[in-house]
């Protein structure tokens, strides 16, 4: 899928490059996560406090940020080599020229929306300028003081106070490329539409869709169709039913995959109108349905050569909702809820466990938090003897509402002829992996 050019896909490959998942960006930048998934579908523009603060976070200007100028090829990650006290900031020493002109229409809506910025803005800027006076005078007795850190604060405060009127100016230019359609909105066929996924099968790899929207124009006789492109072509449609200008479709059965983009068509009098809907991307797939869960123990210890003793404690593990729980817009998803959590123990590629231990007291963590964390319990502790060529695996058991059973690896252990193997696990067999399956042990 080709990487979006605009604000908010900017915002999205940024906070995908420092590691923050789409809550921790909000907890830093004090929105909700619903905020910043709204920002990276460009279904809402971020203010320009949280534009700045931002591009500090991801290590980019400005300008780079609003698309208004190409990123710089050497610059630092986010949090490191930032500038030393008293150099020039980039953004504070040349700003760039907007890659794009505005046409007449869209000149005349951006300085509608700069006028309405500003007067919101007058108060704080006539503060800013009484600042940037008083900074001048404390400047000048700095120098005359000798005052180091003095002149370090007033560098650090002149660079903010330009990269801030930096930022104004580039905020307006960067919203030309939302002004075509803010302008066109006339011309979308309806006023909302809601979309939710609220069902969906694992084993036929299968969604069900419901999809609402609220016509414009209608009358009785206008007819609604939904279309639904997959990301290798392929297309379904199903027609709409009406009610006072609603149309809807209940339970659209559709193949999983990793971009579904719907639109919709209205019909009256033999004229036809198409328009789309959304995309739903990497938020269809069967991984973004199952549950998110992770662990080890943290504390296993071996003696004996034949047979050799394992002593396994301090388990720990987190099972959270799956990737699409969190998401909001444009749709909202069904998710699975655990009802089942068992540590089992598999002896020598077993199908049957040989030990299970019910965890079933963790589960009404999920009830108050949507997650399941466990560290260091009493209880957690087990032992086993290893006979030469014996594999041990050990694994999370966890079933949900809707009838799947998923197992997570934990750690697998051998003994190679009274040698103590720990078996390298990746992390896509960890999540994988089924009971009757072998795992190679890992050299010492």
């Amino acid at each position: 899928m080709e990487k979006r050019d605009t604000l908010g896909g900017r915002i999205q490959a940024g906070r995908k490059a420092a590691g923050l998942s789409q809550e921790a960006l909000g907890e830093r930048l004090g929105v909700s996560r619903q905020a910043v998934s709204k920002w990276e579908a460009d279904a809402a523009v971020p203010e320009l406090e949280n534009l700045i603060a931002m591009s500090r976070i991801f290590g980019v200007t400005i300008g780079a940020l609003l698309g208004v100028e190409p990123p710089a090829g050497g610059s630092a990650a986010p949090g490191e080599n930032g500038p030393e006290d008293g150099a020039p900031d980039a953004a504070a020493e040349a700003v760039p020229t907007p890659t794009h002109e505005l046409t007449d229409r869209e000149l005349a809506a951006a300085e509608a929306i700069a006028e309405k910025y500003l007067a919101v803005q007058s108060r704080r800027s006539r503060r800013w300028k009484i600042a940037a006076g008083a900074a001048g005078i404390v400047l000048v007795l700095g120098v005359l003081l000798g005052g180091v850190l003095l002149w370090s604060q007033l560098q650090s405060t002149q660079r903010e106070l330009e990269a801030t009127q930096y930022a104004v100016e580039q905020k307006i230019q960067s919203a030309a490329g939302k002004f075509s359609d803010i302008l066109d909105e006339k011309d979308t066929i309806f006023h909302d539409f809601v979309i939710q996924v609220t069902d969906y099968d694992l084993s036929e790899e299968t969604l069900k869709l419901q999809i609402s929207a609220q016509a414009k124009t209608w009358d009785e006789g206008t007819t609604g169709a939904f279309t639904a492109v997959l990301s290798d072509g392929r297309q379904f449609r199903a027609e709409a039913l009406q009610q006072a200008g609603t149309f809807s479709v209940q339970d659209w059965e559709l193949p999983m995959d990793g971009e579904i983009s719907l639109s919709a068509s209205l019909t009256t009098a033999g004229t036809s109108v198409s328009r789309p809907l959304a995309a739903l991307s990497n938020s269809c797939r069967p991984q973004d349905f199952r549950l998110d869960v992770s662990g080890s123990w943290g504390d296993v210890s071996h003696s004996g050569l034949d047979p050799l003793y394992v002593d396994l404690k301090e388990l720990r593990f987190t099972i959270q909702g799956s990737p699409n729980s969190w998401i909001d817009w444009p749709a909202t998803f069904a998710a699975p809820t655990p009802t089942g959590l068992d540590l089992c123990f598999y002896r020598n590629g077993s199908a049957v466990p040989e030990l299970v231990l019910p965890l079933s007291d963790t589960l009404s963590q999920w009830q108050e938090t949507h997650q399941v964390e466990r560290r260091n319990h009493a209880a957690d502790r087990a032992a086993f003897d290893l006979s030469p060529g014996d594999t041990l695996v050990s694994a999370l058991r966890v079933r949900d509402d809707h009838g799947d059973t998923l197992w997570y690896v934990l750690d697998a252990f051998r003994n190679q002829n009274g040698i103590f193997y720990d078996c390298a696990v990746s992390a896509e067999a960890r999540s994988t992996w089924q009971p009757g399956q072998s795992i190679a042990p890992q050299e010492p």
